[in-house]
């Protein structure tokens, strides 16, 4: 067996064979996984939306505050849930805030994120008055369907989001590597991109598809919400699984190969 601290980043650079997405087992896993703890899952999920929702309340900081730290920290807590669930490991709801265990590599991740993408926008910021445009946003969250275009909108700010939305889904595994892997939050965000940019246009589909599955729930009266969220997690963690199962086994694959073939020569 190989073994569980080989350098990722480095099986996924050197293996010829590309990574392909099997989504209906992600799917179907996703659900088995999610369905096995579904109390569970469905009151820690209420709790996060309590608290990302008193944060968010905070005028000016709040979102930043929960896209920083709240999100990224309870989140993972579904994910590690999620894989002793998969492992067939003991769990309890204790598990949830094991997010909290990797507290420092994750806010580096978000403020690594955030600085990326905030240097893109720079631009916007510039050009424009940055008080008034947290006055808007503040304005949009109370009142989204009532709100007139972005101040100062023009049309070449939609460019401004091309490397974004590139990065966000690069960077889509990030939170795995660094829960599962103990990576630092840099080798964490390069892995996930070395990953994901060989097949980019097929994860991107794959994160799409997860998004919908995921807010799904609000159609159901809107507090389906809480089931739907869990199962895109669970869906998210058994593609990590998969990914990370396949570049071991062709590792395994060719330690055995060259093992044979010292064999043959001794």
């Amino acid at each position: 067996m190989p073994k569980q601290d080989f350098n990722i980043a480095e099986l996924i650079e050197k293996n010829s064979n590309k990574f392909q997405l099997n989504i209906p087992q992600y799917l179907q896993q996703g659900f088995e996984i999610c369905n096995q703890y579904a109390v569970g899952f469905i009151i820690y999920f209420l709790l996060f939306m309590l608290i990302s929702s008193s944060i968010g309340r905070v005028q000016y900081f709040g979102d930043i505050i929960n896209r920083v730290a709240v999100t990224p920290l309870l989140m993972v807590g579904a994910f590690l849930v999620a894989r002793d669930i998969s492992k067939a490991q003991s769990y309890d709801f204790d598990h949830f805030w094991g997010g909290f265990r990797h507290l420092s590599p994750l806010l580096m991740m978000s403020l690594t994120q955030g600085f990326v993408f905030l240097f893109f926008l720079a631009p916007i910021f510039i050009s424009g008055d940055f008080i008034q445009y947290l006055d808007w946003f503040e304005e949009w969250k109370k009142y989204p369907l009532e709100m007139s275009s972005f101040p100062g909108y023009q049309p070449w700010y939609a460019l401004l989001f091309i490397p974004i939305l590139y990065l966000s889904i690069s960077w889509m595994y990030a939170p795995f590597f660094i829960v599962f892997k103990n990576q630092n939050a840099w080798e964490a965000l390069e892995t996930s991109r070395k990953l994901v940019t060989q097949q980019w246009w097929q994860f991107a589909t794959f994160y799409f598809l997860v998004q919908i599955i995921s807010l799904s729930g609000v159609l159901f009266l809107g507090i389906g919400i809480l089931y739907s969220l869990p199962i895109g997690a669970c869906i998210l963690y058994a593609s990590f699984e998969d990914i990370i199962s396949f570049y071991l086994k062709n590792e395994k694959e060719d330690i055995d190969l060259m093992e044979n073939l010292l064999d043959a020569f001794r």
